[in-house]
């Protein structure tokens, strides 16, 4: 396929059935996905060496003599909400199929024909507006993750910057992935989102051994 050629997509067309968000639904998923992210934060302990818990152990100290499990507890709630707000608009989206699911948001014309403008998806445009879009997905994403690189790599330097190496891997094939087209870009997605789960999980773990 060259840079010009139309995708094409096997996907029916596109029916609209959205639904309204459900909170305690996306409130229950955003939890578990942060069980998920503290059960390989905490797996990552064991790869410390003993020196590397013994500096572990005083900088927690640190951590409970000046009351700061509060500010690792901020960055995993900031964290959670980020991911909610995320989920949202995705119960909108139902019914939407393949590229299109890729916009953001649905213009319309000022004419009196009203028509409905989207991001282009064929050809060389098309995968310029989905690796431009990658990169919004990421910043709309990572707030927190980046809020929490610096604190958190401070007590797991180690776990941190595997982390942030899966992370920054899940978001290069992310960007890859989308440029191909709708769906192609899950395994990115998914190594990036495993990266910012172990970053808060790791922040919660600081909430809990300080």
């Amino acid at each position: 396929m060259t840079e010009t050629t139309p995708l094409k997509s096997d996907a029916p067309e596109s029916t609209p059935n959205p639904s309204e968000p459900a909170y305690p639904k996306l409130a229950a998923i955003v939890l578990a996905m942060l069980g998920i992210g503290t059960g390989l934060a905490y797996g990552s302990l064991f790869l410390d060496s003993e020196m590397g818990k013994g500096v572990r152990d005083s900088k927690l100290g640190l951590v409970e003599a000046m009351d700061l499990k509060w500010g690792y507890l901020s960055l995993v709630l900031l964290g959670r909400t980020v991911a909610m707000l995320n989920f949202v608009p995705t119960g909108y989206k139902n019914g939407l199929k393949g590229n299109i699911r890729s916009n953001p948001f649905f213009f319309q014309t000022a004419d009196d024909n009203k028509s409905m403008v989207l991001y282009r998806e064929d050809g060389f445009h098309g995968k310029y507006n989905r690796a431009n879009r990658s990169v919004q997905h990421m910043v709309e994403n990572s707030g927190a993750f980046f809020a929490a690189v610096g604190p958190v790599g401070w007590i797991f330097p180690r776990q941190t910057f595997g982390a942030v190496l899966l992370f920054c891997a899940g978001r290069i094939l992310h960007q890859k992935g989308y440029t191909q087209g709708y769906g192609k870009h899950a395994i990115g997605f998914a190594l990036s989102l495993l990266g910012i789960l172990t970053v808060e999980g790791l922040a919660l773990m600081v909430v809990f051994l300080s």
